[in-house]
C-alpha cells in the first residue's frame, strides 16, 4: 500500500466475496477527505470515508480493523481496544492537528472515544442497510420497501415524517432516500410483497415531488450500480498534482493505485472466466498475469521478471481452499505491497510469503521456472489468524 501525506481523495477498488453485510464494508474504498462537504456524495458508501484522517496506510488500518469488527461481530469496545495502539503509533489519538490541501487551513482535532464510537457505528450500520438493500433487490416478484423511522423522541423531525412511506422497489424516491439519511441514523426499510401490503393494509403513497433526505446524503447509498467513478476522480487528482514537483511522491502514489484498481478490475473477470473454463478441463495448460512483481519480491525470487502468473491448473486443482475465491486471487497486486508482508520462507522449489489484508490472513506460494523469467502463484490459502 502506498502512503500518502495529503489529504485529497484516493479511492480503492475491491471485488466481493459472499456475505452481503461484509460485501458493504470491504466495497468501500480508503478515501481522504478533509471536510464532508468537500467529497462527492457518493464518499458516504461508494468511499470509505473518515474526515480529517491524513494517511493512506491509516485509513487502510482502520478499515481491515472494522472489517474484521464486521466479520468477527466485535463490540465497540472491543474494536477501539484494539485499534487505539495502532492510531497512537501512527500519530492519530488525542489531540491531532490537520491542514487541508486545498486551503492550507490548519485545525486541531481531538480523536476520542466518541470520535470513534462515531466511526464505528457509522461504518458499520451503512455496511449492513447495503447488505440488507442487495438481498431486498434481490427478491423476486413485485417489492414494495416500507420506510421505518423509530418514534422514541430521539428521532430527527425530518426523518419522522418519512416513517410509513410504501413505494415500489424501483420508484426513484428510494434513490436519494434509502437509509442511512444522516450520521447515526437508526431508520431503515422493509420488504413486502403486493399480498402482503394488502393484508397489513398499507397503502402505497404518492411519490414524494421532492427528496426528504438532508442535503449530504441525498444520493443513492444501496450500493446497487457499479462504481465507475473511480477513474475519474484518480485522473482528476492527477492532473492537479502533476505540474507540482513537491506532489511527486503523491502522484507516483495515485499512478500506482490506478494501475493496481485496473488490474485487480481484469484479473475478477479473467480468473473467473479461466477457472470456469479449467473446471471443465479445457484450461490446464493456461495462464493468465495477475499482478505485477515488487522489487522486494524480485529479490526474494532472484528474477527479473516482472509479471506473477497463475494458471488454469491452480485453480481447478485448489477447490479444496474453499475460503478462497476469485475475489482472493484477483487482490494479488494490493496483497504483495511490502507493508502487508509479516512473513517470508524459502525453500528449494518454493517461496512462500505470508500477507495481512482486509482482516485475513494469506498464505502465498510462488515458483520460479528455470530460466528465472516467469513467476507463478502455485498455491493462496486464507485464515482469520496468523498463519
Amino acid at each position: 500500500m502506498h502512503k500518502s501525506m495529503g489529504q485529497s481523495m484516493v479511492d480503492f477498488s475491491f471485488n466481493l466475496p459472499p456475505e452481503e453485510n461484509i460485501k458493504a464494508l470491504k466495497a468501500k474504498k480508503p478515501k481522504l477527505s478533509f471536510k464532508y462537504d468537500e467529497v462527492m456524495h457518493e464518499a458516504h458508501l461508494k468511499a470509505f470515508t473518515i474526515a480529517k484522517v491524513t494517511k493512506l496506510d491509516l485509513l487502510s488500518d482502520i478499515q481491515d480493523s472494522l472489517l474484521k469488527a464486521q466479520s468477527e461481530g466485535k463490540s465497540f469496545e472491543v474494536w477501539k481496544k484494539e485499534i487505539k495502539p495502532t492510531l497512537a503509533k501512527k500519530g492519530w489519538l488525542g489531540k491531532v492537528e490537520v491542514i487541508n490541501d486545498k486551503t492550507g487551513e490548519s485545525k486541531t482535532i481531538n480523536v476520542n472515544n466518541t470520535r470513534l464510537k462515531k466511526i464505528y457505528n457509522t461504518n458499520m450500520r451503512t455496511a449492513n442497510a447495503q447488505g440488507r438493500a442487495k438481498a431486498q433487490y434481490a427478491l423476486e416478484g413485485e417489492i414494495y420497501l416500507r420506510y421505518i423511522a423509530l418514534q422514541d423522541g430521539l428521532t430527527r423531525p425530518s426523518h419522522l415524517k418519512m416513517q410509513g412511506i410504501t413505494l415500489h422497489r424501483d420508484d426513484p424516491f428510494w434513490k436519494t432516500n434509502y437509509p442511512p439519511n444522516g450520521w447515526n441514523c437508526r431508520c431503515v426499510v422493509r420488504a413486502y410483497s403486493k399480498a402482503e401490503c394488502e393484508s397489513q393494509g398499507f397503502s402505497i403513497s404518492q411519490t414524494p415531488p421532492l427528496p426528504i433526505a438532508s442535503v449530504d446524503w441525498s444520493y443513492d447509498k444501496r450500493g446497487l450500480e457499479k462504481d465507475n467513478s473511480l477513474n475519474t476522480i484518480l485522473d482528476s487528482k492527477l492532473k492537479k498534482f502533476a505540474k507540482d514537483n513537491n506532489k511527486s511522491v503523491f502522484v507516483e502514489s495515485l499512478q500506482a493505485t490506478k494501475e493496481d484498481i485496473s488490474q485487480v478490475r481484469k484479473n475478477y473477470a479473467a480468473i473467473k472466466t479461466l477457472k470456469q473454463k479449467a473446471l471443465k478441463g479445457k484450461a490446464d495448460k493456461e495462464f493468465i498475469p495477475i499482478a505485477k512483481t515488487t522489487q522486494t519480491l524480485q529479490n526474494l525470487l532472484h528474477t527479473k521478471a516482472k509479471e506473477i502468473y497463475l494458471s488454469g491448473w491452480t485453480l481447478k486443482t485448489h477447490t479444496h481452499h474453499t475460503n478462497v475465491a476469485e475475489f482472493d486471487y484477483s487482490l494479488l497486486p494490493f496483497l504483495i505491497r511490502d507493508t502487508n508482508v509479516y512473513k517470508v520462507k524459502e525453500s528449494k522449489e518454493n517461496h512462500i510469503v505470508y500477507f495481512s489484508k482486509f482482516g485475513s490472513y494469506y498464505k502465498a506460494v510462488f515458483k520460479v521456472t528455470q530460466n528465472k523469467e516467469e513467476v507463478f502463484l502455485v498455491s493462496l490459502s486464507k485464515g482469520n489468524k496468523k498463519i
